[in-house]
């Protein structure tokens, strides 16, 4: 493999990159290509599957019922370049998929319940559907294909044969097992190979959850789905995290120059538009603003893609763009749930047990509180509290990725696919009545909000705002049932400025900076929830998510003057006679 031609150079060029960042040392390479060519599956040559038996009140539920065992005479040498071993996978589907498969596809539900080592006892189909989709979490492994669309990105899980399932964990393996997709194939196998060496009648053993270095707690958090701990003991309040939070991994951002004097917009000409988004273009129709093609002459930037370098501005003090620095903060789910918590101490309204108002619902990030998340989800279950929640990437919008379930096991294993955070879901919603569907249905609303200006705070709400609706009656089966639980498939006047004041309190990093070029379009979307205050039933409004620069599509063509509207209240400071009420 060192001479790439051919084939082999092929091979390399499509598989480098996965290779070297799964961590399959290159003296693997040629074998595997052989294997993936010939399609050999020789692992039975070296390897034996070992079923256990143990006495009654012997084992308990996290001790295993099956090892794999090397039976090659000279052991396995971790160096040996013939090392590597092709296995398949039983099962492979996307998450919003299993139950459907499991119902449609041939033979796949009975493999599962024996792969699973689930009791054989007189369930219905159905009821064998549900341990499976219970019990899956302890077997799948997950991966990602590179696409071109968040769509084409979205995890896809996998459940190997029998004998890849069965290998054990260690939290001190002598093999790895990952998952790697063949090009030409257009499948995945996952690739056993040794880390160290290991003799004749050694258990093969994995990590099951390979991740940097963490503490004891939340190891055993991770750890949670095969080997059950309690931790109830550990405190689920929330604090405020430390200033580097707000640095690491987010947004490299230049700051706005607090000392350019900011000029006024052109008043003897029609303000230029430079507008990325297509509806800007085609529905900003005001004789007062004219759209151009040119970024370098617009007075007003209108951007879809997020703008960096805020600094810059200072090259054209007249100039004003729809983005402010630090945004992140309310447009990141996990970042929205720290800044929405602060405002538990501004409002005088009563705080929830979590130190949270009472608008928003409550939000666990999984990478940072993965730890008081679990400890939480467990006091609910011990005390027969409602427990479901939807898991949400950090900065994916319209439903995309979105789980709820009521199963830690599942939720445990979400972070592996990309940062989450845990919502608690919103399980007495105030429902509408769908006529064409003869049922009640769950439904958002999604606001129009604009942030005028920071110092002193000033907040516009569009008046006219969007009813969404989900596509099923209501009721909390089949939590995997997209079209039943999420409204997004493709007014509370005080909490939504309570929002922006505790975005605003704190100076950069941990708030957003005052900047008079620049103003925020964003889209909140809000739900309304049945809750019981002094013995009656009140609608009260939660706080979902806030979308950068939201889409107006539906907007535009069920109100033409909409951008008409926003650009005179955002960039003319004008408010009356354009649909929107003004906060402070």
């Amino acid at each position: 493999m060192d001479e790439y031609n051919g084939l082999e150079k092929t091979f390399v060029e499509h598989h480098k990159v996965q290779l070297e960042s799964s961590g399959v040392p290159r003296y693997f390479w040629p074998t595997l290509l052989r294997k993936l060519q010939g399609q050999v599956y020789d692992a039975g040559e070296y390897f034996q599957l070992c079923q256990l038996t143990y006495a009654d009140g012997e084992n308990d539920q996290s001790d295993p019922l099956w090892q794999v065992i090397i039976t090659k005479p000279e052991g396995i040498m971790a160096t040996d370049p013939e090392n590597i071993f092709l296995i398949d996978h039983a099962w492979t589907y996307r998450a919003n998929e299993a139950r459907q498969y499991l119902k449609d596809i041939p033979g796949l539900l009975e493999r599962m319940v024996a792969l699973m080592d689930i009791p054989r006892e007189d369930n219905d189909r159905e009821q064998f559907i549900e341990k499976v989709l219970q019990e899956m979490w302890k077997f799948n492994g997950t991966y990602s294909l590179v696409g071109k669309t968040a769509e084409e990105r979205l995890p896809v899980w996998y459940i190997m044969d029998e004998f890849g399932s069965r290998i054990q964990h260690c939290g001190e393996p002598n093999f790895r097992v990952i998952p790697f997709f063949y090009t030409p194939h257009q499948c995945c196998y996952s690739l056993l190979f040794p880390i160290q060496d290991a003799e004749e009648g050694e258990e093969v053993t994995r990590n099951y959850v390979e991740t940097p270095p963490v503490d004891s707690l939340t190891r055993d958090a991770q750890m949670l789905p095969w080997f059950p701990v309690d931790l109830t003991h550990v405190d689920p309040r929330q604090t405020e995290p430390p200033e580097d939070f707000y640095q690491s991994g987010r947004m490299n951002e230049s700051l706005p120059d607090n000392d350019t004097e900011v000029a006024d917009l052109p008043a003897d000409y029609p303000l230029r538009v430079y507008a990325e988004y297509e509806y800007v273009r085609d529905y900003l129709t005001d004789e007062r603003f004219v759209v151009v093609d040119s970024r370098e002459e617009a007075d007003i930037l209108w951007f879809i893609a997020h703008f960096k370098d805020f600094r810059s501005l200072r090259d054209k003090p007249s100039c004003r763009i729809n983005q402010y620095a630090c945004e992140h903060l309310i447009t990141v789910k996990d970042l929205l749930a720290v800044v929405c918590r602060r405002s538990a101490d501004l409002s005088k309204e009563e705080e929830n047990e979590l130190n949270g108002p009472s608008w928003l619902p409550l939000t666990y990030c999984l990478k940072r509180e993965l730890v008081k998340f679990a400890s939480l989800f467990q006091r609910r279950e011990k005390a027969g509290e409602d427990n479901c929640w939807i898991i949400k990437p950090w900065n994916l919008a319209r439903g995309l990725d979105h789980t709820i379930t009521n199963n830690l096991n599942h939720i445990m294993r979400l972070p592996s696919t990309g940062p989450k955070i845990a919502q608690k879901y919103i399980s007495r919603p105030v429902l509408f009545y769908r006529e064409d569907i003869d049922a009640e249905v769950k439904f958002d609303l999604r606001y129009i909000v604009m942030l005028l200006s920071v110092k002193p705070l000033k907040v516009a709400v569009y008046k006219r705002f969007w009813i969404r609706f989900a596509n099923k009656a209501f009721d909390l089966t089949e939590l995997d049932n997209s079209e039943k639980h999420f409204t997004v498939n493709n007014y509370n006047d005080s909490f939504l400025l309570q929002v922006f004041k505790a975005a605003t309190m704190y100076d950069h990093p941990r708030g957003i900076p005052h900047n008079p070029q620049c103003k925020g379009f964003y889209g909140f979307d809000v739900m309304l929830e049945w809750t019981n205050k002094e013995g009656k039933e009140v609608m009260c409004p939660q706080l979902l998510e806030i979308n950068f620069n939201s889409d107006c599509k539906r907007a535009c063509e069920y109100y033409p003057e909409f951008f008409n509207d926003i650009f005179s209240v955002m960039f003319l400071d004008e408010t009356e006679g354009h649909n929107v009420v003004v906060l402070s």
